[in-house]
């Protein structure tokens, strides 16, 4: 079994020559810095016998997240007059769902819901769930770009809630919602059929594990179940082929492991317009107009394991962890400089004439020692990959996609902990390394994200 050098990390980042590689800073401050108060995971009263799958019962609910406004009523912010129009109309498809606002001196995931009366009252997500008075849904979804609610606020609310956004110009989110609203219906997209593409540029690099830790291990669990699961590794990881096979196919679900763009380092504006979209074998990006050419997403699912595949943030979770002379640090500056943003394949995707369902993805890089403990050399992939994506997506009775992802962050909470008894512990090297990991794992898996409304679901 392969393992990862503890002294060496490595990215799922394409820096334009090179994949993004480097050892740690000398300085230990970002391992023993900034330790973060574990989440209750999934806190909150529901009554007994209520299936969080059915997001349309009061006690489970679905709302959306708005940036606080200025200068409106009580009445209308709580009403949400100042909704982009498409999501005035998917409120008023599913009515009673309340409208909540981030407001940035809020913390521990907080948001205000507003009372014609009382004004903006601050709720937590450990609270009451569902619709009614006080209550937060545990499905959410966020509307607006990062800088308006920031990922941060995304990762601390998707631990407690299943969380979605929709950061789209007003044509593409118009598009989206229309065929949210009417579920798709009629569109071909064959759940039997799942398409997985795996790019392999050979061990030591990061893509060799990845194929073996997440795409051959779902190929497997869907040919175990008499899925018809197409796996394209091994010389048909080229751009062309997975045009065609999406093409031929029109699989319900989607899953690429790949490296992410992250460059030219130096140009910023043209980073941003690479920025984690799939590198094939021969290190071509993947062009989303011409995959749109030739591909109609109707509602499939896609969980694209690749760095900033999602967006990027600033500043980067990982500034000051990684050597600055190295590729891998050269890249977190060069991307943070990029950041706030959502990548440029989700949003093609998601705002195309008959829109993808959803997009999971990585804000920021995902790193090897997600996927491969680089004290023992054990692959993770059950938690990370098979339960969310295999086990709950893809139930008898279909998992809502937001829902499916929480398996996924149930390790966050234990993930800090250990962050968090390291720090206390410091004695030694040893000490060090074991913040270092803890950190390194929390906020790795803290950084995946769907964007879509996290209702969508794979049809039956």
């Amino acid at each position: 079994m392969a393992t990862t050098d503890s002294a060496v990390l490595q990215a799922n980042a394409w820096c334009g020559t090179v994949s993004a590689t480097g050892g740690f800073a000398k300085a230990d401050a970002w391992a023993l810095l900034g330790a973060i108060e574990p989440p209750a995971m999934l806190a909150g009263h529901s009554a007994p016998g209520v299936d969080r799958k059915d997001w349309r019962h009061e006690e489970v609910g679905w709302g959306v997240v708005l940036p606080d406004r200025a200068g409106l009523s009580f009445a209308d912010l709580a009403a949400g007059v100042d909704a982009p129009e498409p999501i005035r109309r998917l409120l008023a498809q599913r009515p009673g769902s309340p409208v909540l606002r981030y407001r940035k001196d809020l913390q521990g995931g907080r948001v205000l819901r507003y009372d014609p009366v009382r004004g903006g009252v601050p709720l937590s997500a450990r609270g009451n769930r569902g619709i009614g008075k006080d209550a937060v849904p545990r499905y959410l979804l966020i509307v607006g770009s990062p800088e308006q609610i920031p990922w941060r606020f995304q990762y601390r609310l998707q631990v407690d809630s299943f969380v979605g956004r929709l950061d789209l110009d007003d044509d593409a989110l118009s598009r989206y919602v229309d065929a949210l609203i009417a579920g798709w219906k009629g569109l071909a997209r064959d759940v039997e059929r799942p398409l997985i593409w795996s790019v392999d540029h050979g061990y030591p690099d990061i893509t060799f594990l990845m194929r073996a830790a997440i795409a051959d291990k779902m190929h497997q669990g869907f040919i175990k179940y008499q899925f018809k699961s197409t796996l394209l590794t091994g010389g048909q990881d080229e751009l062309k082929a997975l045009y065609e096979a999406l093409h031929e196919q029109q699989p319900a679900f989607v899953l690429t492991t790949s490296h992410g763009a992250t460059f030219p380092l130096n140009d910023t504006a043209q980073l941003k317009q690479n920025l984690g979209l799939l590198v094939d074998r021969n290190h071509a990006l993947l062009d989303p107009s011409a995959l749109l050419g030739q591909w109609s997403p109707n509602g499939a699912i896609w969980y694209a394991h690749a760095c900033c595949s999602a967006g990027a943030d600033s500043p980067s979770m990982f500034t000051q962890m990684a050597d600055g002379e190295s590729s891998l640090g050269r890249m977190l500056d060069a991307v943070a400089q990029a950041g706030p943003c959502t990548a440029p394949l989700p949003r093609a995707l998601l705002g195309a004439p008959s829109p993808i369902g959803a997009f999971i993805g990585h804000v920021e890089p995902t790193f090897d020692w997600t996927l491969l403990e680089p004290e023992h050399g054990q692959r993770t992939t059950n938690s990370l990959i098979l339960e969310p994506l295999f086990n709950a997506l893809h139930s008898e009775k279909r998992t809502p996609v937001g829902m499916a992802l929480d398996g996924y962050y149930d390790a966050v909470a234990g993930l800090l902990l250990d962050h968090i008894d390291a720090i206390k512990d410091v004695k030694d090297r040893s000490d060090v390394e074991r913040a270092r990991r803890a950190k390194l794992l929390a906020m790795d898996r803290l950084a995946m994200v769907l964007l879509g409304d996290p209702t969508v679901c794979l049809p039956d």
